[in-house]
């Protein structure tokens, strides 16, 4: 997950910028920083970037460089793309040594052939106070993507203690009831892009189709052999990867099978997809 792998980066480069814990001025570096981010500002977004010493980036899956041009080129062609609306959140902050680590959560919207959509970046940053006031000394960041990440995981999202054929059992019966259908998520609480096809389901907009199913999560276990024998009765292949979805009718028959882990990478799905799946096989 980006927050936890940035956080041992940062741990490992706090040694480079440390101070001595003094004293220091107020912290207003990310009002500054988000008060920079749009087409006229953006000579005072790259004055917010530590010189002496040079601040550093750091790429993902690449070692960290003294050579921020990264990080500002990539906010920059962001806002000349069009970007609007860009709402920033502190998800995370602490100081260590000296320097105050932010972990941040940056919503934006893009025009898309389909209208102005939201996309979403995390950057964490280590600010660090100087004579000219706070600057950032250490920067890593996501790329774009279109889902919301799940910065606050539900640890309970797959009851390990539940009974997957009695939960299956009892939402057909709903469903039946109440002219629904049936949409099985087998997934873990360990699985990141659960947790992000869970957090793309809360919208209001997403909800309310949802309204048309009975969800049942289906937990396949710390080891992801339990309720094997489900997946096979579904004919879910759990080898491409979860989340992994079915869809079945108010009887239970099965109308969808995923076979080609096509939810596998929830982080890298576009939400216009998950409504036009629902809008497909609600009833």
């Amino acid at each position: 997950m980006f927050v936890r792998t940035s956080l041992l980066f940062f741990l490992l480069l706090i040694s480079i910028f440390s101070i001595a814990q003094t004293s220091n001025p107020p912290f207003d570096g990310v009002d500054h920083w988000k008060a920079a981010l749009s087409r006229s500002a953006m000579d005072s977004l790259k004055a917010l970037y530590s010189t002496n010493p040079p601040a550093m980036f750091r790429a993902k899956g690449e070692k960290p460089s003294p050579d921020i041009s990264p990080e500002t080129d990539f906010w920059q062609k962001l806002i000349a793309s069009g970007a609007t609306d860009f709402d920033v959140q502190t998800v995370e902050q602490t100081d260590r040594r000296g320097l105050r680590l932010v972990t941040l959560a940056i919503s934006l919207k893009l025009k898309t052939e389909n209208g102005p959509r939201t996309r979403y970046v995390n950057e964490q940053q280590a600010w660090q106070p100087q004579s000219n006031g706070w600057r950032i000394v250490i920067v890593t960041h996501s790329d774009v993507v279109k889902m919301p990440p799940a910065l606050h995981p539900n640890p309970n999202l797959y009851d390990k203690n539940a009974n997957a054929k009695s939960e299956i059992a009892e939402a057909v019966n709903d469903a039946k009831k109440n002219h629904q259908r049936v949409i099985l998520v087998f997934g873990a609480n360990w699985c990141y892009d659960c947790h992000v096809l869970d957090h793309a389901l809360q919208p209001d907009d997403v909800a309310a189709l949802l309204k048309n199913f009975r969800v049942v999560h289906v937990d396949i276990g710390d080891d992801g052999n339990k309720n094997n024998d489900v997946a096979q009765q579904y004919e879910v292949p759990l080898e491409k990867g979860i989340p992994a979805l079915a869809v079945l009718d108010e009887q239970g028959k099965v109308l969808f099978v995923q076979k080609n882990g096509e939810w596998a990478s929830a982080r890298s799905m576009d939400p216009d997809d998950i409504v036009a799946f629902l809008q497909k096989w609600r009833p």
